[in-house]
């Protein structure tokens, strides 16, 4: 499709307004059209994440998930009996997608992953088509579903916060980009109910619905924002939501220094993502270039690269940089691409699309081989141990940070806390002398003992002396009134692939 820069009218104070051959199609034939875009998307889509069918387990995040739904079916209620760091909307998507399988197998949930992601690909390739003409919203759609599997597959091909928080976040800018605050402001809120760092596109937002609408339109935002997310509060508990959500993570995002570990880690995992990226980003520089021509939508992009700031900014936030944390960088980068691509050469942009599909298959194969770079835990058989010797009503323990224990036994964990990290203050990307032992960390261990006390587990399970994730370092002898439990309470039964197992007396 052929791409020319407009010649201003005489007194046209804004010059390059980018124009396109692009027919006029009547509504009917632009439904049929996006029907067909989002079916391509869909099917390369699940090509790209077929291995989710043959892993059992991508990361613990999915477990920690299936754990939390798995409490949620059995009519416990989340922050009071399962407790994460995070909103409410993906645990129940995990609960709500079990059960509609009849099953808890994680093919399900990601079934429902592949949906988000082509959702969102759809999405963009809307939005691209709008600013950038047909050819771009092929592009766009295209080079997004690549790109969120584009690195190891732990973190692009599990069912990640993130995925379930890119529709909703894309389809806020579509709103915002058409002067729609309120519905903008009720896709950010579902966003940032998801999680946390969705409400950082607030900032591209709040820019288009100021510029197009000026105070009425950020008040019609922040509206929007506020219903969705003071029912979600009182639904689940105003108190419970903002201490979880916001006031409890003070051990989890705080750090006491910038270490050595994190800057080499920062440059690590940035560089790594970026060069598996390398089709979606070698135009990024060209497209800067290009940021003050006008889209076909009458309006720069200027929106896209304050989204792109605020995704940036969400990666850094705790300073951990996990991978699957960049995908919030996808979709502007997506779109961008799309625009400097269809400005360019037709044969380059072709190339680019090739390339970055032919890559996307050989991360996703990558998906059949999973093998992470560090140790982890051999949690099946431990798991069918603690099946076979219990019945489904029987509570049990896991000491240190391995989900997978309880989603693989099918057992309920005795406690609000599915891992030892609320206990000790230490998270993943941190390293153990880095533990935070704040306020929220000690009022931790006060709600840890009543839940035990209440609901004393059949099995406590030790997963330190197998030293995978960083358990060794905690090991329950720290914990002198634990320690207490587990020797007069408790008597040590087996030892399975290093996890110490003790049965209650």
């Amino acid at each position: 499709m052929p791409m020319e820069l407009a010649t201003p009218a005489p007194g046209t104070p804004d010059s390059g307004v980018l124009r396109a051959d692009v027919p006029t199609k009547s509504a009917r034939s632009e439904r049929r059209e996006l029907v067909r875009i989002f079916l391509v998307l869909l099917a390369l889509t699940f090509a790209l994440r077929l291995p989710a069918f043959f892993t059992p387990v991508f990361n613990s995040d999915e477990t920690f998930l299936a754990t939390q739904a798995h409490v949620l079916n059995d009519g416990g209620e989340l922050y009071q009996d399962a407790i994460d760091r995070k909103p409410p909307i993906v645990p129940y998507v995990y609960a709500a997608t079990f059960t509609f399988f009849e099953t808890t197998a994680l093919w399900s949930v990601r079934i429902v992953a592949m949906l988000a992601v082509a959702l969102t690909a759809l999405l963009l390739a809307i939005e691209g088509r709008r600013r950038y003409g047909a050819r771009a919203g092929w592009i766009a759609g295209i080079m997004f579903v690549v790109a969120m599997v584009a690195f190891a597959p732990q973190d692009g091909q599990a069912a990640n916060f993130e995925v379930f928080m890119l529709p909703s976040m894309t389809a806020a800018i579509l709103f915002a980009r058409r002067g729609r605050g309120f519905l903008a402001g009720v896709a950010i809120a579902a966003a940032t109910l998801a999680k946390q760092t969705g409400a950082a596109t607030l900032l591209p937002v709040l820019f288009l619905v100021a510029r197009a609408r000026g105070k009425k339109g950020v008040g019609e935002v922040v509206l929007g924002f506020t219903i969705p997310t003071a029912l979600v509060a009182l639904a689940m508990g105003p108190a419970q939501l903002l201490y979880w959500t916001v006031l409890g993570n003070g051990s989890y995002v705080g750090m006491k220094t910038i270490s050595t570990v994190v800057l080499t880690t920062f440059l690590f995992m940035t560089g790594m993502w970026a060069l598996c990226n390398v089709p979606l980003l070698w135009k990024i520089p060209s497209a800067w270039g290009q940021r003050k021509l006008r889209a076909l939508d009458g309006e720069r992009d200027t929106d896209l690269w304050l989204w792109l700031l605020s995704a940036a900014l969400s990666v850094a936030v705790g300073l951990r940089f996990f991978g699957h944390y960049y995908m919030q960088l996808v979709p502007p980068l997506a779109l961008l691409a799309a625009g400097a691509l269809v400005r360019g050469s037709r044969k380059w942009a072709t190339r680019t699309v090739a390339l970055a599909v032919a890559a996307g298959f050989m991360f996703s194969a990558a998906g059949y081989f999973y093998h992470p770079g560090v140790p982890e835990p051999n949690y099946e058989s431990v798991s069918r141990y603690l099946a076979s010797t219990t019945s489904p009503d029987d509570p049990i323990y896991v000491w240190g940070s391995v989900p997978e224990i309880y989603w693989a036994s099918g057992r309920r964990p005795a406690t609000r806390f599915l891992t030892s990290s609320f206990l000790t203050g230490n998270y993943p990307g941190r390293p153990p002398a880095d533990a935070n032992t704040g306020a929220d960390t000690r009022a931790a261990w006060v709600d840890f003992y009543q839940d035990f006390t209440a609901h004393p587990p059949k099995y406590f399970v030790d997963t330190a002396p197998a030293k995978v994730r960083g358990a060794q370092y905690y090991p329950i002898s720290d914990f002198p009134r634990l320690e207490h439990i587990v020797d007069t309470q408790y008597r040590y039964v087996v030892t399975i692939d290093g996890i110490d197992v003790y049965q209650r007396k």
